[in-house]
């Protein structure tokens, strides 16, 4: 209508039913300023849209937004205060033109009416003028906002009319022609009693994500400084009704650096422990736990071990200053002293890889997967790993278009879930990340009207539904707390903790929809899941595969972080250098034996070297197989090579017929029998019948050298046989005159002349 002219309005209808799909979208003006999004930044996550989930404003069009300036609630009496704002994305300039508002002929009484009204197929009847405006020219590329209140007289609405959600409308008129058209909505509300909506709502604390299973001390202290992104977390929900959902990742990050964690880090948490807040742990490292299910993990997945980093030098209390006795003499310079004894450290007992992610939770059986991934088989995973209650996106559950908006509890057989209310959730994420206050206005009033549509749809029965903020960070607590502020100045609405909404009745009308990681995020989880498998494996040949296993665990669960997902690309990269570090660990235990070798007996022993690179000695056994029957060799061979060393074994082999070439098959396995790397080849050349023909050579030699000795032994025997027989032949020398008997001959020599 005109302004100035009154009309009475068709009061809320309680009982329109409305759909699930439309309870899942939010509202959304007919063109969406691109700026809006850039500062969003949410297309895309969710089915539906809105200007708190807005679209990209196409080129070279003209958008509208309008919405109330300040509250979204209108009292009887009340101007209402609103703000149209136009953005020119085109390359010509805009001339001066008319905004022209309108208030819809009828009121929004079903989430399916607040969501036609919102997103039009076409731009159809804007409903009843109730204001004109004139408007400057406006440059490309460039918005103005203009700020207009439209008297209470003009809008036409009184004690008569029913309370509920409302749709008002700008139109741009240049030239005659109308440029753009956007839609908003406000909450009319007269100050009767209402039945207000139960409102649970729930917001993740994590940190960005990394190839890392732990967080830095360097980035703990930037996080946790005044204006650090965990702090800003922490400061929008501590001691408000919001149920926080922390990552257990950050508690053992600061919890293991001992006395060497940032004041900051441990001062925040110090807040955390004494917060209000209900309180419960998402998956170490937020990891996916729809995408670990998907991957073929049959539980959760979890830390294995701290052990091995937990330092307890950094864990002993600072030594007490002694102090002097009272009535101590000072002593005079010069005078000797005897010293004092120096303080010890105290002892403090480092805590175990239990206690560092130890803490008093609420609750500890919810998961909390990412949106709208869950399949029907990980709902199995889930309640074999202890998280009977899941929470779960809208697009995860489906209801009867007849029906209006029910509890957030559903059943999932073995199980329950906690599906959100995605088109609330949508415009509180929206708020909380607004940076101008045009923005937060107009989120909040979307999600006003939300909610007034949802108490009005059913007076007199009340309903617990459950919005979540999502995983990012606020770029300022203030507007985290603004909204949750503004939540609690709604009649229509009051805060209910997560226990409640756990407890309330089933939707007897909701079932869950099955969906489905992507097809290439499965496929790379898988991969991560098999190269752990190896790892695991090849970690029983160490002397301590904790070091191993708890290290590369800790990187899978970061890895398979939630927040990946909207970095495909960054996601990607890390998988792909934790590939290729692993790999180089699977290969750091090597046989670095070439060849070729020569093997000239029949029983040999066949040296090879086996190398680790490791910082800790490894078990292996040794196989070898040859490539023909020309080598046969022995049993496998057992040994233990040090950290960061080589050792050499032999290998005990047959040579059995015929010469030839024979390619040796060096295989390592663990001791438990899995094979490490890929085999090693030695070439071996086989001359097994040189050792008979040396060894026909060496005892002829041997022969004939005892033949040649016998004979010169009788050679000489014969000789001097000779001899002895013609010395018996000669006469014998006498005395002189012979008188026949036999005498002695006794030579005298002959004297030495005298000088």
């Amino acid at each position: 209508m005109e302004a100035g002219t009154k009309r009475a309005r068709r009061p809320v209808h309680p009982g329109v039913v409305r759909s699930l799909t439309s309870r899942l979208r939010m509202p959304l003006s007919v063109l969406l300023v691109t700026l809006l999004l850039a500062l969003t930044g949410f297309a895309g996550t969710f089915p539906g849209s809105s200007a708190a989930h807005a679209a990209a404003t196409p080129p070279d069009t003209v958008s509208i937004d309008v919405f109330p300036t300040g509250s979204p609630i209108l009292r009887p009496g009340q101007p209402l205060p609103v703000t149209v704002r136009i953005t020119n994305s085109t390359a010509d300039s805009i001339p001066a033109g008319t905004i022209k508002l309108y208030l819809a002929k009828r009121a929004l009484t079903s989430r399916s009416a607040l969501d036609s009204w919102l997103k039009p197929k076409d731009i159809g009847d804007p409903g009843d003028r109730m204001l004109s405006h004139p408007t400057t020219t406006i440059q490309p590329g460039s918005t103005a906002s203009v700020k207009l209140s439209v008297p209470a007289d003009a809008i036409g609405l009184g004690a008569a009319n029913a309370w509920g959600a409302r749709g008002i409308a700008a139109t741009l008129t240049a030239d005659g022609e109308v440029l753009a058209q956007g839609r908003g909505t406000f909450v009319w509300y007269s100050g009767d009693p209402v039945t207000p909506v139960k409102l649970a709502v729930a917001m993740p604390i994590t940190a960005p994500q990394s190839s890392a299973g732990l967080i830095p001390a360097e980035e703990l202290e930037t996080y946790t400084q005044e204006s650090g992104l965990l702090s800003r977390q922490l400061d929008g929900v501590i001691d408000r009704p919001v149920a926080i959902a922390i990552d257990p990742m950050i508690i053992a990050s600061i919890r293991i650096l001992g006395s060497s964690a940032p004041p900051s880090a441990t001062e925040w948490l110090s807040r955390l422990s004494a917060a209000t807040n209900d309180i419960f742990p998402l998956s170490y490292a937020d990891a996916d736990i729809a995408l670990q299910a998907q991957a073929g993990s049959k539980t959760v997945l979890s830390p294995i071990s701290f052990e091995w980093l937990i330092d307890p030098e950094l864990f002993t209390e600072a030594p007490a200053t002694p102090q002097p006795t009272p009535g101590t003499i000072a002593p005079t310079p010069g005078q000797a002293t005897t010293p004092s004894p120096s303080p010890t450290p105290g002892e403090v007992t480092p805590p175990t890889s239990a206690g560092l992610l130890d803490w008093d939770y609420t609750m500890t059986d919810i998961g909390w997967p990412a949106a709208g991934v869950v399949a029907k088989n990980d709902l199995d995973v889930f309640a074999a790993s202890g998280l009977t209650t899941t929470i779960l996106s809208g697009s995860n559950v489906t209801q009867s278009a007849d029906d209006p908006t029910p509890n957030t509890v559903l059943s999932l057989g073995s199980g329950r879930g906690l599906a959100t209310d995605d088109a609330i959730s949508r415009a509180l994420r929206t708020a909380a990340r607004a940076t101008t206050d045009d923005e937060w206005h107009e989120a909040v009033a979307e999600a006003s009207s939300q909610l007034a549509v949802v108490s009005a749809e059913r007076p007199g029965t009340a309903r617990i539904l459950l919005a979540t903020f999502d995983r990012g960070w606020p770029a300022s607590p203030n507007r985290l707390g603004e909204t949750l502020d503004a939540l609690a100045a709604l009649p229509w609405q009051t805060p209910a903790t997560l226990r409640e909404a756990r407890s309330a009745p089933q939707a007897a009308t909701v079932a869950f929809q099955a969906q489905a990681e992507s097809a290439a995020r499965v496929d790379q989880g898988r991969q991560l899941l098999r190269r752990e498998a190896e790892v695991g494996a090849f970690a029983t040949a160490l002397e301590d595969p904790v070091r191993v296993t708890g290290a590369h665990r800790l990187e899978l669960l970061a890895l398979l972080s939630a927040s990946w997902a909207d970095d495909p690309a960054a996601w990607q990269q890390a998988t792909a250098a934790s590939s290729a570090a692993s790999g180089a660990l699977l290969r750091s235990v090597t046989v670095t034996t070439k060849g070729p070798i020569n093997v000239v007996g029949s029983k040999v022993d066949i040296p090879v070297t086996l190398s680790n690179a490791l910082g800790q000695a490894v078990s292996v056994r040794v196989q070898v197989v040859p490539s023909n029957g020309r080598l046969v060799v022995g049993n496998d061979v057992e040994a233990t090579i040090d950290a960061e060393s080589a050792r050499t074994v032999k290998v005990p082999v047959t040579a059995a017929v015929g010469n030839g070439d024979v390619t040796l098959r060096v295989s390592l396995y663990t001791p438990a029998g899995t094979r490490i790397d890929r085999p090693a080849e030695i070439a071996v050349s086989v001359h097994a019948d040189w050792e008979g023909l040396g060894a026909l050579i060496f005892a002829a030699i041997v022969v004939l050298f005892f033949g040649f000795g016998v004979w010169r032994n009788i050679l000489r025997r014969r000789r001097e046989g000779a001899a002895s027989a013609g010395a018996g032949t000669e006469p014998v020398a006498g005395t002189g005159t012979g008188t026949g008997a036999a005498t002695d001959d006794v030579t005298t020599p002959a004297a030495e002349p005298r000088g």
